[in-house]
């Protein structure tokens, strides 16, 4: 699970500050203020850990990626070539052993080569491994004296055996130790396995869209089982019907099929009354859903209801299908939904971080951008309930500003309150309603409608 965030000179934002994630984290905020890019910055390090070409420092992104930074310049705060790019990213990790670190700090400094290159160059990156009793250094930076990299230990200092430290090649991607690195420094045994700790964090990052898929009246599904609902949620119904066999248990009420447990949070929505999934014809790979919405006795294809069921519903699956110790972001998952749906949905979330499977918490972190005061307001609510911890949440807003994107994190106490609320931060309402009110007035002394 994801523990902190923190940029410099990344797109909008010249410096973050440390963003502490929780399990359900919630970016607010005007329009053009950086939070969108938040989530981005994520997917950058996902597809570069994922691309293929392991001289790659950033995979910046193509017609085939999520995201497309465009050239390196393009992406640093106010296009400044000269901009280094500084980031931390530190998770826990899944299940530690007695004796190894159960949280991974990772910083990296990137930059071009140098003046008159436009290739992206690592200037150092550090890993920082915690223990309750600990914390251990190990990095790699360029030397300061001609070409090649060395290695940094703890407390920055050199790794020497002799009287020098050895010269070792550019590292993998942003992260990666050359495999020379393992050869020189026997000492420091299994450095792949860092690399593959962040690699199987970035792993665990899925993300769904704000524009979902619109509904199909049949859907083909072969038996394969999908890793996530897909970015666009195109293999949502694919997801459900993989999960046929699986269960899911809220807390303390009972054991549901996963089925049944999206049906009904559909019908908590006040979205439908029933929901089904059936097959054209036995043994056929295409299927069709089946909904019957409030106040209508008959079952309809998907296509032939509101969009709102088909937005969410890829929602849903992804907050209870993927893998255990999964991270999803969430872009504007209230689209298309009425108040009172959106206001459901903030439950569907906090479910989801409660959830268990096979006797097993599935400690699932959700990182949402969302533009919605009823989710904000069911949460608050839920606090204040006792039924959500606020250290189980995170709330921020992000606003514009001269000198960069500027974040503030929401201070929520014991009962949902909010005790730093920012000004406009959804609006001017009592603008609205005094001014609505002298209008008002004024027709009527004038009047009153025409």
């Amino acid at each position: 699970m994801l523990k902190k965030l923190h940029l410099q000179n990344f797109k909008a934002w010249k410096d973050t500050g440390d963003i502490q994630l929780a399990p359900l984290t919630m970016f607010f905020g005007t329009n053009s203020s950086g939070k969108t890019s938040l989530q981005q910055f994520l997917l950058l390090l996902q597809q570069t850990a994922q691309s293929r070409d392991r001289k790659r420092v950033l995979h910046l992104g193509d017609e085939s990626t999520l995201v497309d930074m465009g050239t390196f310049p393009e992406m640093l705060f106010r296009q400044d070539p000269a901009a280094l790019l500084r980031f931390n990213l530190e998770w826990i990790m899944r299940a530690p052993e007695e004796g190894v670190p159960d949280t991974i700090s990772f910083e990296a400094l990137i930059g071009q080569e140098d003046e008159q290159s436009a290739r992206i160059a690592v200037k150092q990156f550090i890993y920082r491994l915690k223990t309750p009793q600990s914390t251990h250094c190990i990095g790699m930076a360029r030397r300061t004296q001609g070409p090649g990299y060395e290695l940094l230990l703890d407390n920055w200092g050199r790794a020497r055996e002799g009287t020098a430290s050895e010269v070792l090649s550019a590292p993998i991607h942003f992260y990666g130790f050359p495999h020379e690195a393992e050869a020189h420094y026997k000492f420091l045994g299994d450095l792949d396995s860092l690399a593959l700790a962040i690699e199987d964090q970035l792993d665990a990052i899925h993300y769904l869209g704000p524009l979902r898929q619109p509904p199909h009246r049949t859907y083909l599904w072969s038996g394969e089982a999908p890793e996530s609902v897909g970015d666009d949620g195109s293999l949502a119904v694919a997801a459900l019907l993989a999960a046929n066999e699986r269960s899911i248990q809220i807390e303390d009420h009972p054991v549901r099929p996963f089925a049944q447990l999206i049906a009904e949070r559909l019908v908590n929505m006040g979205l439908l009354e029933s929901f089904e999934v059936r097959p054209i014809a036995p043994h056929r790979k295409e299927y069709e859903v089946f909904v019957r919405t409030p106040g209508s006795s008959m079952a309809v294809r998907l296509p032939d209801v509101g969009f709102g069921v088909s937005q969410v519903m890829p929602v849903l699956l992804q907050c209870f299908y993927t893998e255990p110790a999964s991270t999803l972001l969430f872009e504007q998952p209230e689209l298309h939904l009425h108040p009172r749906a959106q206001t459901e949905l903030a439950d569907v979330f906090i479910d989801a971080i409660h959830a268990s499977e096979d006797g097993q918490p599935r400690n699932i972190q959700l990182l949402i951008e969302s533009h919605s005061e009823h989710l904000l307001r069911r949460i608050q609510r839920r606090i204040a309930e006792g039924k959500l911890l606020p250290e189980e949440t995170a709330l921020y807003f992000c606003s514009p500003g001269p000198d960069g994107s500027r974040i503030e994190k929401l201070k929520l106490d014991e009962y949902g309150n909010i005790t730093n609320w920012p000004k406009d931060f959804f609006g001017d309402d009592m603008g609205d309603l005094v001014a609505m009110t002298e209008a008002a007035m004024k027709r009527q002394q004038e009047g009153g409608p025409q």
